[in-house]
């Protein structure tokens, strides 16, 4: 008889069973059936920002969510760049709105068939606008 497998250290949300509490860094990695692919679809932006939490950093925010594929929980920090530029440069975004462009990746935990060693989440990957994110 195989032995029973260890209480998980964070359990599953039980509205979402495929998710961990998003807040907890100490996420135990699981395994899924969904294999990696990276693909977008035109309703993963919606989803994923129905219920979004944005908390805005220094130069960014940390968005927690749930992936639109997956339906994992998943944390993405989110910067606006890489290197410090010149106060006078104009940045991208959508011009006289103050709606900015945000690249985003499902970045979860879950083990997820054919993924390769240095990647994260499931593949899916989508666009957002961030409200005010400009400086």
């Amino acid at each position: 008889m195989p032995e029973p497998a260890p209480p998980a250290r964070n359990p599953p949300n039980p509205l979402n069973p495929s998710t961990t509490s998003p807040a907890d860094p100490a996420r135990t990695r699981r395994a899924s059936a969904l294999p990696y692919e990276e693909v977008t679809e035109p309703g993963y932006p919606a989803a994923y920002t129905a219920g979004l939490l944005i908390e805005p950093t220094g130069d960014g925010a940390v968005l927690t969510g749930t992936c639109p594929r997956c339906h994992c929980a998943t944390v993405y920090t989110w910067t606006r760049s890489v290197v410090r530029s010149a106060p006078r440069v104009v940045r991208s975004g959508t011009p006289g709105t103050g709606l900015v462009p945000v690249p985003v990746l499902c970045v979860c935990r879950t083990e997820h068939p054919g993924r390769p060693g240095d990647e994260e989440g499931c593949g899916a990957y989508w666009n957002i606008l961030l409200e005010g994110a400009r400086r």
